[in-house]
């Protein structure tokens, strides 16, 4: 079987390494569709696709290919969950490729049943498979610095939650404040800097997949997270899940898990064990799976 991955304006570097490492006979191809797929359309896609059995479409894809089975994967629908967060390219997306698609990859439980409620996809169409988590969050040596820290995501989207989480932080107790810092980073934290915390904490209001959630728990860091969307789903019982719209329930998850190490140390336990799940390699082996069955074997 060959499978063609359109890589524009994704990074799937990692799955594409993950399903070339676990093939056994399947041809696992890249290319970026680009420009002239724009101008040419399905023809031009079809002539470069020749002998391909799946072609997996990017949100880049400009049209579905007419021979080739055609698969996609759903990683967030915000324009449709989040008002202000409304894009034209991600509905064209989803009536030029997801509404077309042989069967569709869902990074979630939570995004498959969106896309159901939302999209009206059929439910057979789409497969849950989790994404992976970088392998050096699984070996990351702590960061070192003068204190202790809770580590939080931050950035300018409403729902990353900035705001209810530093109303939370304002209401701890003064001594839980001087004696922890409170440290902002990137949406993805890098894996020492998530390692050294004593904290993460999560309270977004929306993700197709919480990723920073999966690499805390990978970085065996206790995790506060929101109750909404694909957090539960990913922290399970490896997290104390808040609600996010309330400062003072993130600030009672905080200083539950500030004021016991026994409960942080029990969710680094469990957290690192679900962490197993996100794994590239299990992606890899799933996905290769779903390709098979799409093309009907």
């Amino acid at each position: 079987m060959r499978i063609t991955i359109d890589a524009a304006g994704s990074d799937a570097a990692p799955w594409v390494g993950a399903l070339r490492t676990q093939a056994h006979g399947e041809e696992i191809h890249t290319f970026e569709s680009g420009k002239l797929a724009t101008l040419l359309g399905a023809p031009w896609l079809d002539s470069r696709l020749r002998g391909t059995d799946v072609f997996h479409a990017s949100p880049s894809t400009p049209c579905a290919p007419r021979r080739a089975k055609l698969t996609a994967t759903i990683e967030d629908l915000s324009s449709w969950r989040i008002p202000n967060e409304q894009t034209k390219a991600a509905q064209q997306f989803a009536e030029r490729i997801l509404g077309r698609a042989h069967g569709l990859i869902a990074v979630s439980e939570s995004i498959r049943q969106d896309a159901i409620r939302l999209l009206g996809i059929d439910a057979e169409t789409i497969t849950t498979i989790y994404p992976g988590v970088a392998p050096e969050y699984f070996d990351a040596q702590p960061t070192r610095r003068e204190r202790p820290y809770v580590l939080y995501a931050a950035g300018d989207k409403l729902r990353q939650n900035r705001d209810a989480l530093l109303a939370a932080w304002r209401d701890l107790k003064p001594e839980l404040q001087r004696e922890y810092d409170l440290v902002s980073t990137a949406e993805a934290p890098g894996a020492e800097l998530m390692a050294g915390a004593t904290l993460f904490v999560y309270p977004s209001l929306y993700d197709g997949f919480a990723l920073p959630v999966a690499q805390a728990m990978a970085a065996r860091v206790a995790v506060v997270t929101s109750d909404l969307s694909s957090m539960p789903e990913v922290g399970r019982d490896a997290a104390v899940l808040v609600d996010p719209h309330d400062p003072a329930e993130i600030a009672a998850g905080i200083t539950r898990l500030l004021e016991s190490e026994s409960e942080r140390a029990k969710l680094a336990r469990y957290g690192r064990a679900r962490a197993e799940k996100y794994r590239w390699e299990k992606c890899a082996a799933d996905s290769l799976a779903f390709f098979h069955r799409v093309c009907g074997g």
